[in-house]
């Protein structure tokens, strides 16, 4: 992905999640002529992958983490030497380059050995004494071959910062797999480095964003979400609006630009709508969302209904699944005033379509909150046909649940009819009560 701005949305990444970074990016591009790629960090679930397959559009490469690594930071020069050229060819290279270091590869450019102005110096200075001046020897007799302290292209920057403390060369050989030369770092590198650039789409909120984001150098934000902890450096553009889909806002800043996606990317933001609304069923959902679906569709030649009850019915169906993945389908992580609350949601039309019990799921619900210490841990079993959501809880926490929603205590799931929305239903009330 080189040098590009990454467009990129929250951990297990949903549909919107998705079609947000694809059509955000491929706008960028289409504005500002390249530049920017669209990524995800987490695996599809099964709605987006049908969305995707639908419409014939790529997966998105997968990122995990946007901490800097030794190849972010490479100017993309590349100087090197073989080991039979003499001393004075490396000399006059050295010159004629303004480099003070060579490294020496072979012709399948593997790294051999150093070569530096400080060799140069001490050869010459050992002449003095001798009258004989090597420089017609190849390099590969008086090169560094031993102890050589090199740096993978893959290697954290914060742990080759430490090394170069300790060791305080000039320069350091960088390699890849094959430990085929790719550059040289120094510590000039460091001084000029500057995280990766990544514009966040579909959340603001640090425990949902792609590992390493406090390293980079975040853009711009595009959001529908509550605004939560996500800190810059310096102002960025931030874009949140309470509609139902950050694809809607995508949809929306294409028209004020005077531009239409392309067929396939209005088709998958359509879909984000869509899946986002659930049908426009959600309480998230506003005029603007449909208004946004209907151009969207008309571009990309779907009927709205159509397309997304076939969308619900591939993306429901859980067959397969364990009761550890059916919670983390769609899971995201909050910190209410220092209370650490997950929730999951799933949406079903066919109760019968959950390949595991309640028994089962509730049981899973209890590992997770022991392993993850969760002061509460949810699952959203949001039914499109009855228009409500089965809320499964547990956790030391589980008190608020039986307070936000007035359950009876001592159960450890309830059923709420018109209950569709985890950010407008359920995150609301439980942060009001778990935050004071």
């Amino acid at each position: 992905m080189g040098k590009e701005i990454l467009v990129i949305g929250h951990q297990r990444p949903d549909t919107d999640s998705i079609a947000a970074a694809i059509g955000y990016a491929g706008l960028k591009n289409e504005l500002h002529q390249g530049g920017f790629q669209a990524a995800r960090c987490g695996k599809l679930n099964r709605e987006t992958e049908f969305v995707l397959s639908y419409f014939a559009v790529t997966v998105p490469p997968l990122v995990d983490d946007v901490r800097t690594r030794v190849k972010d930071v490479l100017d993309g020069g590349l100087l090197f030497i073989h080991p039979e050229a003499t001393v004075r060819q490396a000399g006059i290279f050295m010159r004629q380059h303004g480099v003070k270091t060579l490294a020496v590869v072979n012709n399948e450019r593997r790294l051999l050995g150093l070569f530096t102005v400080g060799d140069l110096a001490r050869l010459l200075l050992e002449a003095w004494d001798t009258g004989n001046v090597p420089m017609d020897e190849p390099v590969q007799k008086v090169m560094h071959r031993d102890n050589l302290v090199v740096f993978h292209q893959d290697d954290l920057i914060t742990e080759v910062r430490q090394t170069m403390l300790d060791t305080r060369y000039r320069n350091y050989p960088v390699v890849d797999d094959d430990h085929c030369l790719v550059g040289l770092i120094a510590r000039y590198h460091l001084l000029a480095m500057r995280g990766k650039r990544v514009i966040l789409v579909d959340h603001n909120e640090k425990s949902q964003a792609v590992p390493g984001i406090e390293e980079a150098k975040i853009q711009e934000v595009i959001d529908h979400h509550r605004l939560a902890d996500i800190e810059t450096a310096e102002p960025v553009m931030v874009r949140n609006e309470p509609v139902g889909s950050t694809a809607t806002i995508v949809s929306k800043m294409y028209r004020e630009q005077g531009l239409k996606p392309e067929k396939a990317v209005a088709g998958i933001l359509c879909a984000a709508i869509l899946s986002d609304t659930l049908l426009f069923k959600s309480p998230t959902s506003t005029l603007t969302d449909k208004e946004q679906a209907e151009w969207l569709a008309g571009i990309a030649g779907i009927d709205v209904n159509d397309f997304g009850r076939e969308m619900f019915r591939a993306g429901s169906s859980l067959a397969g699944r364990s009761g550890r993945e059916i919670i983390l389908e769609d899971f995201k992580n909050f910190n209410f005033g220092g209370t650490m609350v997950g929730i999951g949601q799933i949406e079903i039309i066919d109760p019968g379509t959950l390949p595991v019990g309640r028994e089962e799921l509730l049981a899973e619900l209890e590992k997770l909150q022991v392993e993850k210490n969760y002061d509460l841990i949810v699952l959203m079993v949001t039914d499109l046909m009855r228009n409500g959501t089965e809320l499964l809880y547990t956790g030391p926490q589980a008190r608020a649940v039986e307070r936000a929603f007035n359950v009876a205590p001592g159960v450890s799931s309830v059923f709420l009819p018109g209950v569709m929305s985890r950010k407008k239903q359920v995150v609301p009330p439980l942060q009001r009560l778990l935050q004071k």
